[in-house]
Formats: C-alpha cells, structure tokens, sequence
C-alpha cells in the first residue's frame, strides 16, 4: 500500500529534487521517494552517531587513565628491581652461628630468614634477645638501612594497588 504526501517546497529544492531524479534516470516521485528514505535513515541513524562517539569519548578516557597507571607501575616495578638487586648483592652482616661466620645479605635476611651457607636461622637479627646483642653498632645501622629501603618498597607497591 502507498500513501501520497502533499507538500510545499522552496524552489531551489524542487530544481535540486528533479535534478537528482534526472542524474537518476528516475521519476519524480521515485527520486522523492528516496531522498525522504534516506534523510529518515540518517535521521534515526543520528541518535546511534552520537551514543557510539560518547561511548568511544569514554573509553579513550578510561584507556588514557589505564595507560598513566601503567606508567607509574613499570616505574614502580623498576625501583622494586633495583631495591632486589641492591639488598641481593650487599653484605649486611655475619651470620650469628660461630662456626659459620660469613657475611649474609638482605635477601638472606629479609627474604629468605636463614643463612644460605649453614641454613642458621637469621630471624633473631631482627629481634635479638635483650640479653645477647648479636649485632655490632654498624650492623644495627645497615639492618636499619635495609628495613628502612624494604618498608619504602612495600609502600611503593601498596600504592601501585590503588
């Protein structure tokens, strides 16, 4: 079924209507037709335009953000690496049991809790009894020196969580 739709229109766009319907090898009524089906495509499809650009807004926002905490990770990430490798590699002490001696590192302290040489407990570097100081004064100032960098490091990853 069809329906017939009377209506003025300006000059200019009546030319411009029969133009298209002769550039078309169409009649009148048949280039009308299709102008007014594709204003209404274009119209119904504004609506959609405009959801997909605010969506797309919002994800390259969201990227963005994504993209600057990622940033701050890998940079967070690298300073973790060089605390590993700084506490890895420096003596900061003797291991407490006699008959061994050597020197352990902070990862042997902090990481791993023994001597790598004779597996002597070393938790007792961190809390020593009160009545047998195992630690010489500039012991105490590296342990504190490497306590000090691991509680920097675990705050630098807690805030890396947020």
């Amino acid at each position: 079924m069809s329906q017939v739709v009377y209506t003025r229109v300006s000059d200019s766009l009546k030319e411009a209507v029969d133009q298209y319907s002769q550039d078309r090898g169409v009649t009148l009524t048949s280039g009308v037709v299709e102008l007014l089906g594709r204003g209404m495509a274009a119209a119904a499809d504004e609506r959609s335009v405009a959801a997909l650009e605010s969506s797309l807004a919002k994800a390259r926002a969201e990227k963005a953000e994504i993209e600057s905490k990622l940033a701050t990770a890998a940079g967070e990430v690298n300073s973790l690496r060089a605390f590993v490798e700084r506490v890895s590699n420096a003596s900061i002490g003797a291991c407490p049991n006699l008959a061994c001696g050597k020197g352990i590192s902070g990862y042997e302290l902090l990481a791993l809790g023994q001597c790598n040489n004779c597996h002597q407990s070393l938790t007792e570097l961190l809390a020593p009894p009160r009545s047998t100081p195992s630690l010489n004064e500039r012991e105490v100032g590296l342990l504190l020196g490497a306590l000090g960098v691991v509680l920097i490091g675990i705050g630098i990853a807690g805030s890396s969580g947020r």
